[in-house]
């Protein structure tokens, strides 16, 4: 039952998406909310609360669809550690969105700003609330216990890599949904993965328009893509596996903050390709 009701819920949240695109985009527009992308052009950006938004309603459809059913689907433990994380993380990068001056770069630039004026900035205020909402989150996914410090490193680990990768039309999403879909795959039978079904379908919706540069996912987009996709590999993962992964993104954290992660894709023939496959050309 699970496989069929996996693909009822992620048509309803493609469709959703779908049907919600324009309007989401004119909707930004309107409110001012546009930013200039690194080709310099203006377009609507904190996609992320749109999706939010959209997510939310999806979650009342996930939730009646567990009420009606004879049978529970998924642990309600973890069912609200995804949405009271998903909107926290949100809440969080739409503030640095709105109203951040985005003149530190990086998480050194904000804590030298910290330590050097007692400046407090957006990104400081998100970096602190992100780490505090993974631990919640972690909390859950790790039951407790000796794991929890490893399973609140690692989402928000991911949360921040998703939010590093937001820097080209397309790149944070393909990553997220190139991940997402083999989770869904590997583990298409567990009623876990139909909590993270309504945004893998949103996101497929907004794939399009964001590779070619109609919309920006934001703060708050990149932040809801990371916060569930950590959930999901944290709630799934064996604690050799997180171990393994969380190093690997120690690794990339530190790479973009002393080189560039633009500039490794750049430089590599085959990530450079995938970078820019599908994208329009510039």
């Amino acid at each position: 039952m699970i496989p069929f009701l996996s693909v009822i819920i992620l048509t309803v949240s493609l469709l959703t998406g779908m049907i919600s695109l324009p309007y989401g985009t004119r909707f930004l527009r309107e409110k001012g909310l546009v930013g200039t992308n690194f080709q310099g052009a203006s377009i609507p950006t904190s996609y992320g609360g749109v999706l939010a938004f959209l997510y939310l309603l999806l979650t009342i459809f996930l939730l009646g669809m567990n009420q009606l059913l004879p049978l529970s689907l998924f642990p309600f433990t973890l069912f609200l550690a995804v949405w009271a994380a998903s909107l926290g993380a949100v809440w969080l990068g739409w503030l640095d969105d709105t109203l951040g001056d985005h003149d530190n770069k990086g998480l050194g630039g904000h804590i030298r700003a910290w330590l050097q004026n007692r400046t407090v900035t957006t990104g400081l205020i998100k970096a602190v609330g992100g780490v505090a909402i993974a631990a919640v989150a972690a909390f859950v996914t790790s039951r407790g216990g000796w794991w929890w410090p490893l399973h609140t490193l690692f989402i928000a680990l991911v949360t921040n890599w998703l939010n590093l990768l937001d820097l080209r039309p397309g790149r944070c999403l393909k990553f997220y949904l190139a991940a997402a879909i083999l989770l869904g795959i590997l583990f298409i039978d567990r009623g876990s993965t139909l909590l993270f079904l309504p945004l893998l379908g949103l996101a497929l919706a907004a794939f399009r328009a964001d590779l070619s540069a109609r919309i920006m996912l934001g703060d708050s987009g990149s932040n809801l893509l990371g916060i569930q996709l950590g959930i999901w590999v944290a709630a799934v993962s064996p604690p050799v596996v997180l171990l393994f992964l969380t190093i690997l993104l120690i690794a990339g954290h530190i790479i973009g903050e002393t080189v560039s992660i633009t500039r490794i894709i750049e430089n590599s023939r085959w990530l450079s390709y995938l970078d820019r496959l599908g994208r329009d050309p510039q």
